[in-house]
């Protein structure tokens, strides 16, 4: 990760913060399905595009600012994403936030919030995955198998209760509606998270008060740069809590309606180099 000094950031520079599924990387969900085995996740196979790469490489150029604004934790952050030399990462939709080598933020569930997620999610047989940036836990009452080859595999609330004090978990995703459908396990999981459409049949939970635009703000003050000249682009819902965070948001071509609603300016798909075509419209390339 690039190293940049984090006090008194130029207020003549741009600071941009980009999501990665669906923003930097284009994603072809039943292609990634097609290509996924029983130890790679084919989303780990997807990269940037080189006009991308390119467009970081301009940013820096310029004396501007990147980050990777992401969802994923730490260790679901691609090698080739890192390859594009950002400035910093909010991971884990904003519990984590990194500028330079500084860790600015690292927010996590409590102990006890977690296993009573678990014991909640197993006593109505629905499967989801803990995050954290020391590994994943994906708890699979259900009977399904891993999704990802580098999780651990839970199927009990044991199971996941020796992982709760070494991880740190960040939040959780859920694949499918079943738990929106279930009246108790819902009002459970809204009265503690924010749930989010990512898209793909994947929703993910937050601790309410965490999410990307708090982990911007969090990356801002570090920065000691105001709202000006700074820019955000996404796709999905939470990528939602961006946009008044930052002056500019820009929604992709391919983003949720409810994304494009307020976005102060869509710009291509992702599959069409919507990244690089926002940043030259707005003169940062």
């Amino acid at each position: 990760m690039e190293a940049t000094a984090a006090t008194d950031a130029a207020t003549t520079c741009a600071v941009a913060f980009f999501d990665v599924d669906g923003t930097l990387v284009w994603r072809d969900f039943k292609q990634m399905e097609k290509q996924k085995t029983a130890d790679v996740n084919s989303a780990e196979q997807i990269k940037p595009t080189p006009a991308v790469y390119d467009a970081f490489r301009r940013m820096r150029e310029r004396g501007n600012l990147t980050f990777i604004c992401t969802g994923r934790s730490l260790p679901f952050v691609m090698p080739s994403l890192w390859e594009l030399e950002p400035t910093g990462v909010v991971g884990a939709a904003g519990a984590y936030v990194q500028v330079g080598d500084t860790v600015v933020r690292d927010e996590h569930l409590s102990p006890e919030l977690v296993l009573e997620v678990a014991e909640r999610f197993v006593r109505a047989g629905v499967d989801l995955t803990f995050e954290s940036n020391v590994r994943n836990v994906e708890l699979r009452p259900s009977g399904a198998e891993l999704h990802n080859g580098r999780s651990v595999l839970a199927r009990t609330v044991a199971d996941v209760e020796p992982y709760v004090e070494p991880c740190r978990f960040q939040k959780f995703c859920v694949y499918g509606t079943a738990f929106l459908e279930d009246a108790a396990l819902r009002a459970f999981v809204e009265e503690h998270f924010t749930i989010c459409d990512l898209q793909g049949g994947v929703y993910e939970c937050s601790l309410k008060g965490v999410d990307k635009g708090t982990g911007i703000e969090a990356a801002l003050r570090f920065l000691n740069h105001g709202r000006e000249r700074t820019f955000a682009f996404g796709d999905s819902e939470n990528d939602l809590s961006m946009a008044p965070a930052v002056e500019t948001f820009v929604a992709m071509g391919n983003a949720l309606p409810q994304v494009k609603e307020v976005a102060d300016y869509v710009t291509l798909s992702a599959a069409d180099d919507g990244v690089p075509a926002g940043l030259a419209h707005f003169g940062l390339i």
